[in-house]
Protein backbone atom coordinates (compact mmCIF):
# COMPACT_ATOMS: atom_id res chain seq x y z
CA UNK A 1 0.00 0.00 0.00
CA UNK A 2 1.15 3.47 -0.84
CA UNK A 3 2.52 5.76 2.02
CA UNK A 4 -0.19 8.03 3.45
CA UNK A 5 0.52 11.65 5.31
CA UNK A 6 -2.08 12.37 7.88
CA UNK A 7 -2.57 15.71 9.36
CA UNK A 8 -4.81 15.98 12.77
CA UNK A 9 -6.17 19.43 13.83
CA UNK A 10 -7.16 18.54 17.91
CA UNK A 11 -10.01 20.30 19.12
CA UNK A 12 -11.47 21.54 15.60
CA UNK A 13 -15.11 21.64 16.73
CA UNK A 14 -13.86 23.97 19.22
CA UNK A 15 -11.65 25.75 17.16
CA UNK A 16 -14.83 26.05 14.41
CA UNK A 17 -16.98 27.58 17.70
CA UNK A 18 -14.62 29.77 18.09
CA UNK A 19 -15.08 31.47 14.16
CA UNK A 20 -18.55 31.33 14.70
CA UNK A 21 -19.83 34.51 14.99
CA UNK A 22 -23.41 33.54 16.37
CA UNK A 23 -21.53 32.16 19.53
CA UNK A 24 -19.87 35.53 20.60
CA UNK A 25 -19.60 34.05 24.04
CA UNK A 26 -16.62 31.36 23.02
CA UNK A 27 -13.98 32.99 22.95
CA UNK A 28 -10.42 31.56 23.77
CA UNK A 29 -9.21 32.04 27.00
CA UNK A 30 -12.35 31.32 28.51
CA UNK A 31 -13.45 27.82 30.13
CA UNK A 32 -15.97 26.39 27.19
CA UNK A 33 -16.70 22.80 26.12
CA UNK A 34 -19.21 21.68 23.75
CA UNK A 35 -21.99 19.14 24.39
CA UNK A 36 -23.11 16.23 22.41
CA UNK A 37 -26.81 14.50 23.51
CA UNK A 38 -26.09 15.78 27.07
CA UNK A 39 -22.40 15.24 27.48
CA UNK A 40 -19.20 17.09 26.90
CA UNK A 41 -17.64 16.80 23.49
CA UNK A 42 -15.00 18.22 23.42
CA UNK A 43 -13.62 21.20 26.02
CA UNK A 44 -10.89 24.01 26.35
CA UNK A 45 -7.59 24.08 28.14
CA UNK A 46 -9.34 26.36 30.31
CA UNK A 47 -11.96 24.45 31.10
CA UNK A 48 -9.93 20.69 31.65
CA UNK A 49 -8.13 22.84 34.23
CA UNK A 50 -10.48 23.17 36.07
CA UNK A 51 -11.55 19.75 36.33
CA UNK A 52 -13.76 19.45 33.10
CA UNK A 53 -13.60 16.01 31.17
CA UNK A 54 -14.76 14.40 27.99
CA UNK A 55 -17.86 12.58 28.07
CA UNK A 56 -18.75 14.31 31.58
CA UNK A 57 -22.78 15.62 32.18
CA UNK A 58 -23.37 18.95 31.75
CA UNK A 59 -24.95 19.38 34.96
CA UNK A 60 -21.57 18.11 36.23
CA UNK A 61 -19.26 20.65 33.91
CA UNK A 62 -21.52 23.33 35.68
CA UNK A 63 -20.89 22.14 38.64
CA UNK A 64 -17.04 21.79 38.44
CA UNK A 65 -16.20 24.86 36.77
CA UNK A 66 -19.95 27.64 37.28
CA UNK A 67 -18.23 29.87 34.90
CA UNK A 68 -18.24 27.52 31.99
CA UNK A 69 -19.69 28.14 28.70
CA UNK A 70 -21.43 25.47 27.36
CA UNK A 71 -22.71 25.45 23.52
CA UNK A 72 -24.10 22.30 20.99
CA UNK A 73 -21.87 20.97 18.71
CA UNK A 74 -22.68 21.34 15.15
CA UNK A 75 -21.21 18.69 12.32
CA UNK A 76 -22.11 20.98 9.54
CA UNK A 77 -20.15 24.06 11.55
CA UNK A 78 -17.13 21.79 11.60
CA UNK A 79 -17.57 20.54 8.06
CA UNK A 80 -18.02 24.32 7.38
CA UNK A 81 -14.87 25.94 8.66
CA UNK A 82 -12.78 22.97 7.90
CA UNK A 83 -13.81 23.38 4.03
CA UNK A 84 -11.91 27.15 4.29
CA UNK A 85 -8.59 25.43 5.50
CA UNK A 86 -9.09 22.74 2.43
CA UNK A 87 -8.89 25.29 0.07
CA UNK A 88 -6.11 27.23 1.20
CA UNK A 89 -4.13 24.02 1.05
CA UNK A 90 -4.32 24.00 -3.06
CA UNK A 91 -1.15 25.92 -3.08
CA UNK A 92 0.77 23.19 -1.36
CA UNK A 93 -0.94 19.96 -2.26
CA UNK A 94 -3.79 20.08 -5.30
CA UNK A 95 -5.00 16.77 -3.71
CA UNK A 96 -6.75 15.55 -0.43
CA UNK A 97 -8.67 12.93 1.27
CA UNK A 98 -10.87 13.87 3.52
CA UNK A 99 -11.69 11.59 6.48
CA UNK A 100 -13.40 14.11 9.38
CA UNK A 101 -13.37 17.63 9.68
CA UNK A 102 -10.10 18.64 11.01
CA UNK A 103 -8.70 15.03 9.75
CA UNK A 104 -7.54 14.97 6.55
CA UNK A 105 -4.74 12.58 4.52
CA UNK A 106 -2.33 12.82 1.21
CA UNK A 107 -0.54 10.56 -0.24
CA UNK A 108 3.41 11.40 1.61
CA UNK A 109 5.32 10.05 -1.71
CA UNK A 110 4.50 12.81 -3.98
CA UNK A 111 4.95 14.95 -1.36
CA UNK A 112 8.57 13.76 -0.31
CA UNK A 113 9.50 14.00 -3.49
CA UNK A 114 7.96 17.88 -3.92
CA UNK A 115 9.81 18.73 -0.88
CA UNK A 116 12.49 16.56 -0.46
CA UNK A 117 11.27 14.92 2.43
CA UNK A 118 8.54 12.96 4.91
CA UNK A 119 9.31 15.54 7.18
CA UNK A 120 9.76 18.25 5.24
CA UNK A 121 6.48 17.79 3.65
CA UNK A 122 5.05 18.01 7.44
CA UNK A 123 6.37 20.66 8.60
CA UNK A 124 5.14 22.86 4.81
CA UNK A 125 1.11 21.20 5.71
CA UNK A 126 1.62 21.88 9.60
CA UNK A 127 2.98 25.58 8.70
CA UNK A 128 -0.26 25.89 5.62
CA UNK A 129 -2.71 24.89 8.15
CA UNK A 130 -1.53 27.90 10.97
CA UNK A 131 -1.30 30.18 8.27
CA UNK A 132 -5.17 29.17 7.40
CA UNK A 133 -6.16 29.50 11.09
CA UNK A 134 -4.19 30.49 13.51
CA UNK A 135 -6.50 29.22 16.40
CA UNK A 136 -5.65 25.26 15.21
CA UNK A 137 -2.99 23.28 15.69
CA UNK A 138 -1.90 20.30 13.65
CA UNK A 139 0.12 17.36 14.01
CA UNK A 140 1.18 14.94 11.13
CA UNK A 141 1.43 11.05 11.54
CA UNK A 142 3.14 8.92 8.23
CA UNK A 143 2.68 5.46 7.90
CA UNK A 144 2.25 2.95 5.41
CA UNK A 145 -1.44 2.37 5.74
CA UNK A 146 -4.15 4.78 6.58
CA UNK A 147 -5.15 3.49 10.03
CA UNK A 148 -1.57 3.78 11.26
CA UNK A 149 -0.86 7.24 10.13
CA UNK A 150 -4.11 8.35 11.73
CA UNK A 151 -2.89 6.69 14.65
CA UNK A 152 0.29 8.32 14.84
CA UNK A 153 -1.03 11.44 14.48
CA UNK A 154 -3.61 10.99 17.09
CA UNK A 155 -0.87 10.07 19.44
CA UNK A 156 1.99 13.15 18.91
CA UNK A 157 2.58 15.25 21.28
CA UNK A 158 2.85 19.23 21.40
CA UNK A 159 6.88 18.94 21.49
CA UNK A 160 6.73 16.51 18.69
CA UNK A 161 3.74 17.09 16.58
CA UNK A 162 5.18 14.73 13.95
CA UNK A 163 5.40 10.85 14.29
CA UNK A 164 6.48 8.44 11.06
CA UNK A 165 6.37 4.92 10.99
CA UNK A 166 8.83 3.24 9.56
CA UNK A 167 8.20 1.47 6.76
CA UNK A 168 7.28 -2.01 7.64
CA UNK A 169 6.60 -1.54 11.00
CA UNK A 170 3.15 -0.47 10.94
CA UNK A 171 2.27 -4.00 12.98
CA UNK A 172 5.06 -3.15 15.70
CA UNK A 173 3.76 0.13 16.19
CA UNK A 174 0.26 -0.78 16.47
CA UNK A 175 1.08 -3.66 18.90
CA UNK A 176 1.72 -1.29 21.92
CA UNK A 177 -2.00 0.69 21.22
CA UNK A 178 -5.03 0.03 23.11
CA UNK A 179 -7.81 -1.36 21.82
CA UNK A 180 -9.87 1.26 22.28
CA UNK A 181 -8.23 2.56 19.09
CA UNK A 182 -10.91 0.17 16.74
CA UNK A 183 -13.49 2.36 17.89
CA UNK A 184 -16.12 -0.42 17.82
CA UNK A 185 -17.66 -0.42 20.92
CA UNK A 186 -19.17 -4.06 20.93
CA UNK A 187 -15.62 -5.69 20.07
CA UNK A 188 -13.63 -3.36 22.31
CA UNK A 189 -16.20 -4.71 24.94
CA UNK A 190 -16.00 -8.18 24.68
CA UNK A 191 -12.33 -8.19 24.27
CA UNK A 192 -12.08 -6.05 27.55
CA UNK A 193 -14.03 -9.01 28.81
CA UNK A 194 -11.49 -11.66 27.93
CA UNK A 195 -8.79 -9.47 29.21
CA UNK A 196 -7.26 -7.96 25.90
CA UNK A 197 -6.10 -4.64 26.34
CA UNK A 198 -3.39 -4.20 23.24
CA UNK A 199 -3.77 -4.30 19.67
CA UNK A 200 -0.49 -6.83 20.02
CA UNK A 201 -2.69 -8.91 22.59
CA UNK A 202 -5.37 -8.76 19.76
CA UNK A 203 -3.16 -10.05 17.02
CA UNK A 204 -1.44 -12.91 19.07
CA UNK A 205 -5.35 -14.51 19.59
CA UNK A 206 -4.88 -15.25 15.72
CA UNK A 207 -6.93 -14.68 12.79
CA UNK A 208 -8.88 -18.00 12.73
CA UNK A 209 -9.72 -17.68 15.85
CA UNK A 210 -11.24 -13.85 15.66
CA UNK A 211 -13.10 -15.15 12.70
CA UNK A 212 -14.51 -17.99 14.30
CA UNK A 213 -16.18 -15.40 17.12
CA UNK A 214 -15.95 -12.02 15.96
CA UNK A 215 -17.11 -12.89 12.23
CA UNK A 216 -16.16 -10.84 9.02
CA UNK A 217 -15.78 -7.60 11.09
CA UNK A 218 -13.55 -9.13 13.57
CA UNK A 219 -11.80 -10.05 10.66
CA UNK A 220 -11.44 -6.90 9.69
CA UNK A 221 -10.42 -5.34 12.87
CA UNK A 222 -7.55 -8.02 12.82
CA UNK A 223 -5.99 -6.76 9.39
CA UNK A 224 -6.35 -2.87 10.73
CA UNK A 225 -4.25 -4.20 14.07
CA UNK A 226 -1.69 -5.78 11.91
CA UNK A 227 -1.24 -2.78 9.33
CA UNK A 228 -2.59 -4.65 6.05
CA UNK A 229 -6.32 -3.24 6.28
CA UNK A 230 -8.13 -0.12 5.20
CA UNK A 231 -8.61 0.93 1.92
CA UNK A 232 -6.93 3.41 0.00
CA UNK A 233 -6.80 6.63 -0.53
CA UNK A 234 -9.61 8.26 -2.24
CA UNK A 235 -8.26 11.68 -3.51
CA UNK A 236 -10.70 14.64 -4.42
CA UNK A 237 -9.91 18.14 -5.86
CA UNK A 238 -10.31 21.04 -3.41
CA UNK A 239 -13.29 22.18 -3.06
CA UNK A 240 -14.39 25.39 -4.93
CA UNK A 241 -13.87 28.75 -3.10
CA UNK A 242 -17.21 30.06 -2.26
CA UNK A 243 -15.35 33.57 -1.23
CA UNK A 244 -14.30 36.31 -2.94
CA UNK A 245 -12.77 39.66 -1.70
CA UNK A 246 -12.99 43.18 -3.68
CA UNK A 247 -10.23 45.69 -3.03
CA UNK A 248 -11.52 49.00 -4.54
CA UNK A 249 -8.64 51.32 -6.02
CA UNK A 250 -9.55 54.18 -3.28
CA UNK A 251 -11.94 55.03 -0.78
CA UNK A 252 -15.74 55.53 -2.21
CA UNK A 253 -18.19 57.39 -0.71
CA UNK A 254 -21.11 57.13 -3.46
CA UNK A 255 -23.15 53.92 -3.96
CA UNK A 256 -22.94 54.37 -7.80
CA UNK A 257 -19.31 54.16 -7.70
CA UNK A 258 -19.17 51.16 -5.79
CA UNK A 259 -21.77 49.37 -7.99
CA UNK A 260 -19.71 50.42 -11.14
CA UNK A 261 -16.48 49.37 -9.58
CA UNK A 262 -17.69 45.87 -8.23
CA UNK A 263 -19.38 44.94 -11.19
CA UNK A 264 -17.24 43.29 -13.28
CA UNK A 265 -15.14 41.22 -10.26
CA UNK A 266 -18.77 40.07 -9.05
CA UNK A 267 -19.39 38.88 -12.33
CA UNK A 268 -16.19 36.93 -12.83
CA UNK A 269 -17.10 35.23 -8.89
CA UNK A 270 -20.91 34.43 -10.39
CA UNK A 271 -18.91 32.92 -13.15
CA UNK A 272 -16.77 31.10 -11.22
CA UNK A 273 -19.27 29.45 -9.30
CA UNK A 274 -21.25 28.50 -12.16
CA UNK A 275 -18.50 26.85 -13.61
CA UNK A 276 -18.01 25.17 -10.43
CA UNK A 277 -21.40 23.87 -10.88
CA UNK A 278 -22.79 25.61 -7.78
CA UNK A 279 -25.25 28.66 -7.11
CA UNK A 280 -25.78 31.20 -4.45
CA UNK A 281 -28.90 31.15 -2.22
CA UNK A 282 -27.76 33.03 0.50
CA UNK A 283 -24.97 35.30 0.43
CA UNK A 284 -23.24 37.18 3.17
CA UNK A 285 -21.78 40.51 2.41
CA UNK A 286 -19.10 42.38 4.12
CA UNK A 287 -18.23 46.32 3.78
CA UNK A 288 -15.23 47.66 4.90
CA UNK A 289 -14.46 51.62 5.32
CA UNK A 290 -11.55 53.12 5.72
CA UNK A 291 -12.36 54.56 9.18
CA UNK A 292 -11.82 50.26 10.46
CA UNK A 293 -15.46 49.63 10.34
CA UNK A 294 -17.01 46.57 9.02
CA UNK A 295 -20.48 46.02 8.08
CA UNK A 296 -21.76 42.50 7.43
CA UNK A 297 -25.58 41.25 6.71
CA UNK A 298 -26.40 37.77 5.24
CA UNK A 299 -28.78 38.19 2.07
CA UNK A 300 -31.45 35.39 1.11
CA UNK A 301 -32.56 34.52 -2.68
CA UNK A 302 -36.11 32.93 -3.37
CA UNK A 303 -34.39 30.96 -6.10
CA UNK A 304 -30.23 31.94 -6.79
CA UNK A 305 -28.07 35.39 -6.51
CA UNK A 306 -26.96 36.82 -10.23
CA UNK A 307 -24.36 39.01 -10.61
CA UNK A 308 -26.74 41.66 -10.96
CA UNK A 309 -28.52 40.77 -7.75
CA UNK A 310 -24.88 40.63 -5.87
CA UNK A 311 -24.18 44.15 -7.14
CA UNK A 312 -27.75 45.26 -5.71
CA UNK A 313 -27.39 44.15 -2.53
CA UNK A 314 -24.34 46.18 -2.11
CA UNK A 315 -26.03 49.13 -2.89
CA UNK A 316 -28.68 48.59 -0.73
CA UNK A 317 -26.24 47.94 2.42
CA UNK A 318 -24.26 50.43 1.33
CA UNK A 319 -27.39 52.87 1.46
CA UNK A 320 -28.22 51.46 5.01
CA UNK A 321 -24.98 52.09 6.31
CA UNK A 322 -25.18 55.62 4.90
CA UNK A 323 -28.35 56.21 6.63
CA UNK A 324 -27.29 55.22 10.20
CA UNK A 325 -24.07 57.26 9.49
CA UNK A 326 -26.13 60.30 8.86
CA UNK A 327 -26.65 61.81 12.26
CA UNK A 328 -22.93 61.20 12.62
CA UNK A 329 -21.13 64.42 12.90
CA UNK A 330 -18.27 64.59 10.55
CA UNK A 331 -16.71 66.39 7.77
CA UNK A 332 -15.77 63.56 6.00
CA UNK A 333 -17.99 60.91 5.52
CA UNK A 334 -15.98 57.36 5.58
CA UNK A 335 -15.20 55.67 2.42
CA UNK A 336 -15.80 51.93 1.21
CA UNK A 337 -12.24 50.02 0.56
CA UNK A 338 -13.31 46.64 0.27
CA UNK A 339 -16.66 44.22 -0.49
CA UNK A 340 -16.63 40.75 0.34
CA UNK A 341 -18.71 37.93 -0.56
CA UNK A 342 -19.26 34.80 1.35
CA UNK A 343 -21.63 32.29 -0.36
CA UNK A 344 -23.31 30.22 2.43
CA UNK A 345 -24.35 27.05 1.84
CA UNK A 346 -23.97 26.88 -2.33
CA UNK A 347 -26.65 24.64 -4.05
CA UNK A 348 -25.55 22.38 -7.43
CA UNK A 349 -26.84 24.48 -10.18
CA UNK A 350 -28.86 21.62 -11.64
CA UNK A 351 -31.26 22.12 -9.13
CA UNK A 352 -32.06 25.35 -10.04
CA UNK A 353 -32.43 24.74 -14.05
CA UNK A 354 -35.37 25.73 -16.31
CA UNK A 355 -38.11 22.83 -16.51
CA UNK A 356 -38.72 21.76 -20.27
CA UNK A 357 -41.92 24.11 -19.84
CA UNK A 358 -40.64 26.86 -18.33
CA UNK A 359 -40.19 27.79 -14.48
CA UNK A 360 -44.43 28.90 -14.21
CA UNK A 361 -46.25 31.67 -12.51
CA UNK A 362 -44.06 31.91 -9.73
CA UNK A 363 -40.66 33.02 -12.01
CA UNK A 364 -42.72 35.38 -13.23
CA UNK A 365 -43.81 37.30 -9.67
CA UNK A 366 -40.17 36.31 -8.63
CA UNK A 367 -38.88 38.67 -11.90
CA UNK A 368 -41.39 41.04 -11.57
CA UNK A 369 -40.90 41.46 -7.51
CA UNK A 370 -37.22 41.76 -7.91
CA UNK A 371 -37.12 44.34 -10.92
CA UNK A 372 -39.44 46.39 -8.72
CA UNK A 373 -37.17 45.92 -5.67
CA UNK A 374 -34.03 46.61 -7.84
CA UNK A 375 -35.40 50.42 -8.61
CA UNK A 376 -37.12 50.83 -5.33
CA UNK A 377 -34.24 49.31 -2.70
CA UNK A 378 -34.65 46.24 -0.51
CA UNK A 379 -37.50 47.29 1.65
CA UNK A 380 -39.05 49.00 -0.75
CA UNK A 381 -41.25 45.21 -1.64
CA UNK A 382 -42.08 43.26 1.69
CA UNK A 383 -44.09 40.04 2.41
CA UNK A 384 -45.93 39.33 5.15
CA UNK A 385 -45.38 35.76 7.30
CA UNK A 386 -47.83 35.48 10.34
CA UNK A 387 -46.23 35.47 13.56
CA UNK A 388 -48.14 34.68 17.68
CA UNK A 389 -48.91 37.81 19.26
CA UNK A 390 -51.58 39.46 21.68
CA UNK A 391 -51.75 42.20 19.54
CA UNK A 392 -53.98 41.97 15.86
CA UNK A 393 -51.41 45.05 14.53
CA UNK A 394 -48.45 42.56 15.44
CA UNK A 395 -49.54 39.29 14.45
CA UNK A 396 -47.46 39.70 11.06
CA UNK A 397 -43.61 40.32 10.63
CA UNK A 398 -42.42 42.45 7.23
CA UNK A 399 -39.46 41.13 5.79
CA UNK A 400 -38.00 41.89 2.21
CA UNK A 401 -38.33 40.31 -0.69
CA UNK A 402 -36.25 37.46 -0.95
CA UNK A 403 -35.32 37.49 2.92
CA UNK A 404 -36.09 34.80 5.42
CA UNK A 405 -38.83 35.67 8.13
CA UNK A 406 -37.84 35.86 10.82
CA UNK A 407 -37.75 32.60 13.96
CA UNK A 408 -39.50 32.75 16.98
CA UNK A 409 -36.47 32.65 20.00
CA UNK A 410 -39.35 31.06 22.14
CA UNK A 411 -41.83 28.86 20.34
CA UNK A 412 -43.50 27.61 23.30
CA UNK A 413 -46.80 28.73 24.45
CA UNK A 414 -47.28 32.43 24.80
CA UNK A 415 -49.83 33.39 27.47
CA UNK A 416 -52.76 36.10 25.70
CA UNK A 417 -52.13 34.88 22.66
CA UNK A 418 -55.04 35.78 19.96
CA UNK A 419 -57.46 32.92 19.60
CA UNK A 420 -58.27 30.80 16.70
CA UNK A 421 -59.73 31.68 14.29
CA UNK A 422 -57.63 35.25 13.55
CA UNK A 423 -59.00 38.19 11.93
CA UNK A 424 -58.56 38.58 8.32
CA UNK A 425 -58.66 42.09 7.99
CA UNK A 426 -55.61 43.73 10.59
CA UNK A 427 -55.64 47.80 10.05
CA UNK A 428 -52.22 48.91 10.25
CA UNK A 429 -53.61 52.11 12.35
CA UNK A 430 -56.94 51.12 14.92
CA UNK A 431 -59.47 53.32 14.35
CA UNK A 432 -60.38 55.20 17.61
CA UNK A 433 -64.04 53.79 18.17
CA UNK A 434 -66.88 54.80 21.38
CA UNK A 435 -68.79 52.03 22.40
CA UNK A 436 -72.04 53.12 23.72
CA UNK A 437 -74.54 51.01 26.49
CA UNK A 438 -78.36 51.00 26.02
CA UNK A 439 -78.89 54.31 28.10
CA UNK A 440 -76.13 56.40 25.47
CA UNK A 441 -72.96 56.57 28.10
CA UNK A 442 -70.24 55.10 27.39
CA UNK A 443 -68.72 52.11 28.48
CA UNK A 444 -65.70 51.73 30.30
CA UNK A 445 -63.79 48.62 32.01
CA UNK A 446 -63.53 48.54 35.44
CA UNK A 447 -60.14 47.59 37.48
CA UNK A 448 -61.49 44.05 37.91
CA UNK A 449 -61.71 43.66 34.08
CA UNK A 450 -65.93 44.34 34.41
CA UNK A 451 -67.68 46.13 31.65
CA UNK A 452 -69.78 49.48 33.14
CA UNK A 453 -73.12 48.18 31.04
CA UNK A 454 -73.91 46.03 28.12
CA UNK A 455 -72.54 46.88 24.68
CA UNK A 456 -75.39 47.90 22.46
CA UNK A 457 -73.77 50.81 19.67
CA UNK A 458 -70.39 51.06 18.13
CA UNK A 459 -69.69 54.55 17.33
CA UNK A 460 -67.21 55.83 14.51
CA UNK A 461 -67.53 59.49 13.55
CA UNK A 462 -71.14 60.21 12.59
CA UNK A 463 -71.54 55.83 11.96
CA UNK A 464 -73.39 53.85 14.28
CA UNK A 465 -73.49 49.77 14.01
CA UNK A 466 -75.90 48.64 16.66
CA UNK A 467 -74.41 45.22 18.28
CA UNK A 468 -75.89 41.58 18.19
CA UNK A 469 -73.38 39.77 20.71
CA UNK A 470 -70.12 40.54 22.77
CA UNK A 471 -67.67 38.63 24.33
CA UNK A 472 -64.95 39.53 27.13
CA UNK A 473 -62.97 41.65 28.26
CA UNK A 474 -59.75 40.07 28.13
CA UNK A 475 -57.08 41.91 29.94
CA UNK A 476 -53.42 41.92 28.43
CA UNK A 477 -50.81 43.24 30.66
CA UNK A 478 -47.12 43.03 28.87
CA UNK A 479 -43.74 43.59 30.60
CA UNK A 480 -45.04 44.66 33.94
CA UNK A 481 -41.90 44.67 35.92
CA UNK A 482 -40.57 47.70 32.65
CA UNK A 483 -42.63 50.86 33.54
CA UNK A 484 -40.99 52.06 30.05
CA UNK A 485 -42.83 49.62 27.91
CA UNK A 486 -45.24 48.12 30.14
CA UNK A 487 -48.66 47.91 28.34
CA UNK A 488 -51.57 46.73 29.86
CA UNK A 489 -55.03 46.39 27.07
CA UNK A 490 -58.54 45.11 27.46
CA UNK A 491 -59.22 43.10 24.29
CA UNK A 492 -63.12 42.51 23.26
CA UNK A 493 -65.19 40.89 20.80
CA UNK A 494 -68.44 42.28 19.24
CA UNK A 495 -70.59 41.23 16.23
CA UNK A 496 -72.64 43.93 14.58
CA UNK A 497 -75.91 43.29 13.57
CA UNK A 498 -74.77 42.51 9.85
CA UNK A 499 -72.82 39.61 11.26
CA UNK A 500 -69.67 41.20 10.98
CA UNK A 501 -67.08 40.71 13.77
CA UNK A 502 -64.72 43.47 14.59
CA UNK A 503 -61.91 43.06 17.48
CA UNK A 504 -61.29 46.32 19.71
CA UNK A 505 -59.46 46.74 23.04
CA UNK A 506 -59.10 49.79 25.75
CA UNK A 507 -55.93 51.36 26.49
CA UNK A 508 -55.12 52.64 30.52
CA UNK A 509 -56.68 55.50 29.11
CA UNK A 510 -59.98 53.94 28.76
CA UNK A 511 -60.24 54.92 24.94
CA UNK A 512 -61.50 52.09 22.71
CA UNK A 513 -59.72 51.23 19.13
CA UNK A 514 -60.96 49.15 16.72
CA UNK A 515 -57.75 46.64 15.66
CA UNK A 516 -59.40 44.28 13.15
CA UNK A 517 -62.04 42.90 11.47
CA UNK A 518 -63.50 39.04 11.34
CA UNK A 519 -64.49 39.17 6.76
Amino acid sequence: MRRSLVVWCPQWSLVAAYQDDSLPEITPGIPAALVHKGAIAQCSREAGEAGVRVGMKRRDAHLTCPSIVLAASDAHRDHASFQRVIIDLIACVPQHSLIAPGLVAFHARGLARFYGSEEASARMLMDAVHRSQPLATARVGIADDLFSAVIAAQHTTALYPVRAVEPGQSAVFLADMPIAVLEDEATISLLGRLGVRTLGDFVALGVEAIRERLGTRGEELYRLATGLGGSPLALNDAPVDTEETIDLPEPYSLTEQVAFAIRTATQQYSDRLRRAGWVCTQVRVTLSFDDATVHERTWVHPRFFSASDLVDRVRWQLDQCFRDRAGEDTDFPPGLIAVRYAALDPEEAYAHEPGLWGHGPDSRVHHVLSRVQSMVGASGVLTASPRRARVAHESHALTPWGDTPPVEKNPGPLPGALPSPLPATVFSTPHTVGVIGADGAEIVVSDTAELSAQPHWLVSGSRRRKLRSWAGPWPVWEKWWDPASSRFIHRLQVVDEEGIGWLISATEAKHWHIEARYD
